[in-house]
This record gives C-alpha cells, structure tokens and sequence, in this order.
C-alpha cells in the first residue's frame, strides 16, 4: 500500500499548480480564483524510486459559514485526517495569515508528519519573505515556485523522508481482496456482517496500512476472503456533512489494496452520482467491480431491469459490470454475492491467446473499419493481451496516433462480446510495429 501525502492550504496558494508539477498531468483545475478545486483530487507521485498518492483538495477556510467553502474546509480536514504527510503550502509574496496559523494549529493537533512549502518564490529575492513561515512551529521550510519548478526536487527530498515504510501485509495470496465501498447509509456493515454470518469463522483480523484499519480475513465454503478495512465499515464519519465522503481518501485506501469493489447502492434513494463517482474510481484503478442494489425489499412497483437499465442511463462506461440485488435486513440476494465476487476474479485474470485476438481484429476489422485520417487507411498487424489485473491488451497498427476514442468503445464492446471480462476493466494500448 502506497503512503498518502496531501496538499493542504487557503485558497489561491498554488496548490492544484504544484499538484499538477508533482504528478506531470494538467489533472487538477487551476484559476486565479479562489476556492475552485473544490473536490479533492488524487494522482499517482513518484521520486527518487518512492511511490505515493498525492491528493489535491481545496481552499481551506476555518468556521466558514458558506456551503461550499464550509464542505470544502471539512474535506481538507479529512484530508489531513487520513494524509500520512501533510503538505502545508503558502504563499511567499503574502506572508504569514490567520488562516496559514490555524491550519498549522490543527496540524500539530494531529501530530501529523508536515512539511512547510512557501509558494511563489520566483527567485532568491524572495526567500527572505519565507523566514517568518518559521514561527509556525513545523519545522523547515521550503521555498519554491511550482510555475517554474524552481527547487521544488529539494522539497521532495525532504518529503520521501517523511514517508512510511511500505510493509508486506500477512494475507494468503490465495484470498481475494474485497473492498465494500458506498455513501453513508447504504448498509455496507450489515452487509459485511451478514455476509460473514454468525457460523463463518473469521480467520484473523489484521492489521491495515493505518492505525485504526483492521481487515478480517474469511474463510466461507473452503475459499478465503479479506475484507479491507472492516474498522471502517463500523466507524460513523465525523464528517457527516461531507457530500463527498463515499470517496474519502479511506475509500480510495480500500479501492486499491481491493481485486474486487464492491459498490453498495441504496435503491430506495435511488442512484446518484455519488455511486457511480466512486464506481469510476474503481475502474480507473482498474479494480474488479460488482453493483450491489441493497434494500430492494423497499422498492415497489419496479423491476429490476428496469432499474438497472436506470442505471446503466447514468453510467454509460459502466454497462460491463454485474448488478447484484440484496436486502442486507433480509439477507434476500446476499447468497449471489460471492459467486459474483469468484466470478469477477477469474474474469481479471483471464488471458486471451495471441491466435484468438488476432482472429477477434480480422472479424471486427471486417464488421467495422476504423475511419481514415488524411487519406491514409488504418491497418492493424496484430494483438496482444500484455498482463491481465486488469486486462491490457496491445494493438499494433500502422497509425496508432490516429485511432478515435468512438473505434476504441467499439473494439472493446466488440472483445467483450466476444471473451467477456465482466466486471473487469480493460486497457487498450495502440503502437506501431517496431515498438516494443
């Protein structure tokens, strides 16, 4: 499990600019005004061979009595709750602000690891302006600009320092990991615990990647299973007033230490776009995934199909993962979630030969071709899955700069009529012959 670092600070300090730096992508919004990051923002960081997850959030502002701003605050809070280390950014040409003081206040609260980042230090002139960040009590202080990227691998030298250590958890490689993600409410510890029964043996409860994580590892019908986080599926969020909490950076822990999500939905509420957001983090970390329609006894007068045709309305790059309906009160459905979760396992390690792809492009090529660019006519070579977890498949062609993401959604609906991959999110990847 990678170590977190978060970005934190008031508003039009630089923060998304140098998120941006630091994970190489125009990802994160950046705008003179203040307070547009409003969601927190995750990227992939690595320096001098550590790996972690960087996390963007926006403008902090104590005690605020506005909407935004006040959710805004309360999701650097957890934020900072969650961070392994915590990056406190300020700007240089302002000097210290009230603001600046009780984010430091609430760091030391923490006893969080930090480090001081002073912002918008275009040049040695301006370092001096830096020196009064001292008094608020966390230590050195780095001076940077993350426009230009002026000293910022010096700052990193200091931040990998601070980092944990990764260490090997003691889980059997044989259990599939399984991570029960969803918004407040939804049932995912009823879940887990009617899943689980009261006849199961619960094999060992192990200790996470944090303080207070606790997996329980399961050991139902002869096969193993890990629950991630368990901890957190019994502990009430302090925050409950954060719209954004079904993606905290907890769940996004849970995601990728997961082979399989599964996404708990409320019908009764309905779907919004809080199931679907933390389903697309799951894909993009290219996690197995299963939709697990709770509390369907309180739905009347609606069939399933059409609920999940609802669904798939709003989640259109989703259509390829299972929908399972429970009643977690009742235990209706609960005994078709782990044959999904074996199924979705075994699709994420599936391997296609190289014969049958090559056969799988003659038949699509044939049903469809993709459109010329320029006068010039595509032609593939030949295909090749590269790993599974998830799935990567390579195609070489003649033009691989020049396939529209419209051929790519039919090449993958196409492979997946064919081979399958349910619940299991594929990578597609074009080059030319002569790379390798």
């Amino acid at each position: 499990m990678r170590p977190v670092v978060a970005i934190v600070g008031r508003p039009n300090v630089g923060k998304s600019t140098l998120f941006n730096r630091l994970i190489r992508q125009r990802k994160a919004v950046v705008d003179d005004r203040p307070g547009v990051t409003r969601d927190r923002v995750y990227g992939d960081c690595s320096w001098a061979g550590f790996d972690f997850i960087l996390i963007d959030t926006g403008g902090f502002i104590p005690r605020s009595q506005e909407m935004i701003p006040s959710l805004v605050t309360q999701q650097a809070e957890l934020a900072i709750d969650q961070a392994d280390v915590v990056m406190l950014v300020l700007d240089s040409k302002v000097g210290v602000q009230t603001v600046d003081e009780e984010i430091a206040s609430l760091l030391k609260k923490a006893h969080k690891k930090s480090i001081v980042v002073a912002n918008k230090a275009d040049s040695e002139k301006d370092i001096p302006n830096t020196t009064e960040f001292y008094n608020l009590g966390l230590g050195e202080v780095f001076p940077i600009a993350s426009e230009s990227g002026r000293q910022v691998g010096d700052m990193l030298d200091q931040l990998v320092g601070l980092l944990p250590e990764n260490f090997e958890e003691d889980i059997p490689h044989d259990a599939i990991n399984i991570a029960i993600i969803g918004r407040p409410n939804v049932g995912k510890s009823s879940l887990f615990n009617i899943i689980v029964g009261e006849n199961r043996q619960i094999v060992s409860n192990i200790p996470g990647t944090t303080r207070d994580s606790v997996d329980s590892l399961v050991e139902i019908d002869g096969r193993k299973y890990n629950f991630i986080d368990t901890a957190g599926l019994r502990r009430k969020t302090h925050y409950a007033d954060v719209i954004e909490y079904y993606s905290s950076l907890r769940s996004i822990k849970a995601i990728e230490r997961a082979d399989i999500v599964l996404v708990l939905i409320d019908t009764e509420d309905g779907v919004k776009m809080g199931d679907i957001k933390v389903a697309v983090e799951a894909e993009q970390m290219g996690r197995g995934i299963i939709f697990v329609a709770n509390k369907w006894d309180l739905v009347k007068a609606v069939e399933q199909q059409t609920f999940v045709r609802e669904l798939y309305e709003k989640a259109q790059t989703l259509r390829f993962v299972p929908v399972v309906f429970t009643s977690a009160i009742t235990g209706r459905g609960i005994e078709k979630i782990l044959p999904a979760v074996n199924h979705v396992s075994r699709e994420t390690q599936k391997r296609i030969g190289t014969s049958e792809l090559n056969s799988f492009i003659e038949e699509a090529y044939k049903e469809r071709h993709p459109p010329a660019r320029r006068g010039k006519f595509i032609k593939f070579y030949y295909v090749t899955q590269a790993e599974s977890k998830p799935p990567t498949f390579i195609f070489f062609c003649n033009f691989p700069k020049s396939i529209e993401p419209s051929y790519e959604r039919f090449l993958e609906n196409k492979l997946r009529s064919t081979f399958g991959f349910d619940g299991v999110p594929l990578r597609f990847r074009f080059r030319s012959r002569g790379h390798s």
